[in-house]
């Protein structure tokens, strides 16, 4: 193994390291700010104001559920980036080093931008999904019966709003999200941040950050499919036969006890008011596959994801190289 491969691969090791520490943070702050446990508390007091508070929380839900697909998405992008530019500039500097280009300070004040998207970012984060999450889901009645693709389908309504937005787009904001209103002192560390604004508002990376989100956003679908499939699985059924495996074939559910039985799961229609919970529970308690939740299976698939990969390799070549 080449002395780059292995400063490489060092690099990659860091960057998962860092992604899976801020990636916890990052979350604890979405659901400390999008606080449904509260809303949850009032109504099991049955008070007078119990509709408005479901109102509440259904915006709550889908918010908290959008905030973090964008931020961790966001968070993965940033992060490969930075760590794959300061990779790049370190080996650099270990083969010349009688031309040091980052000293240890430089390095600690770059990676520490970071921080700004960690708190400030995530607050600004929530209040513009918060909008786009409020203009798709406060027409939709809670005693409206919900299929699979109308809930799919406020995903991609929320999603749409937030892209076609000419000044509030995510994506667009990474720059924002980093930098706030940080203030650079020094020529070199001017330089790689300028370089690093190039990077997050590039065609490709901006793709590369759509493509994730989409894929997060269909990962939770398939999570929510999982709930309609459970609502569709026979009651009369004894415990042994009703654990027994469920195949989803071209939208149709094949109940394992039954070979010929077929029940199409997207006419299965759930109130909206019950599913709501179940599906906020998605979010902090272990009901996904694999027994883990909706921020850890983002953040595993974020961190495995090989145009993510491929993305800081690409980067580090081009630094470690110039």
């Amino acid at each position: 193994m080449t002395r780059k491969k292995q400063h490489f691969e060092s690099t990659e090791r860091t960057c998962n390291q860092t992604i899976l520490s801020l990636s916890k943070i990052v979350t604890e702050s979405i659901l400390g700010i999008l606080n449904t446990e509260e809303i949850v508390q009032k109504l099991q007091d049955n008070p007078e104001n119990k509709l408005a508070l479901w109102e509440q929380l259904k915006i709550m839900i889908f918010t908290r559920i959008c905030v973090l697909v964008y931020a961790l998405s966001i968070l993965q992008v940033i992060l490969r980036v930075q760590l794959n530019i300061i990779g790049g500039y370190l080996y650099r500097d270990s083969v010349h080093e009688e031309d040091s280009l980052v000293d240890s300070e430089l390095q600690a004040k770059y990676l520490s931008l970071c921080h700004h998207f960690v708190d400030r970012g995530v607050e600004d984060l929530v209040k513009q999904i918060e909008t786009a999450v409020k203009k798709v889901v406060e027409p939709v009645s809670l005693k409206k019966k919900m299929t699979l693709r109308e809930v799919e389908q406020i995903f991609w309504s929320i999603q749409t709003i937030l892209c076609t937005d000419a000044t509030g787009d995510p994506v667009k904001k990474m720059v924002q999200y980093l930098m706030g209103n940080a203030e650079i002192s020094g020529a070199k560390l001017d330089t790689i941040v300028k370089e690093t604004m190039d990077l997050l508002e590039s065609d490709e990376v901006n793709s590369i950050t759509m493509s994730s989100i989409s894929r997060s956003f269909s990962s939770i679908i398939d999570e929510i499919a999982n709930l309609f499939v459970s609502k569709s699985a026979p009651t009369s059924k004894n415990h042994l036969e009703v654990n027994v495996d469920h195949v989803i074939t071209n939208g149709a559910l094949k109940l394992g006890a039954t070979p010929d039985t077929f029940v199409d799961v997207n006419k299965v229609e759930i109130h909206f008011v019950k599913l709501l919970p179940v599906i906020s529970e998605l979010i902090t308690k272990n009901t996904c596959k694999g027994n883990t939740n909706i921020p850890d299976l983002l953040t595993q698939q974020l961190t495995l994801s090989d145009k993510l990969k491929l993305l800081g390799a690409n980067i580090y070549e081009v630094f470690s190289s110039a």
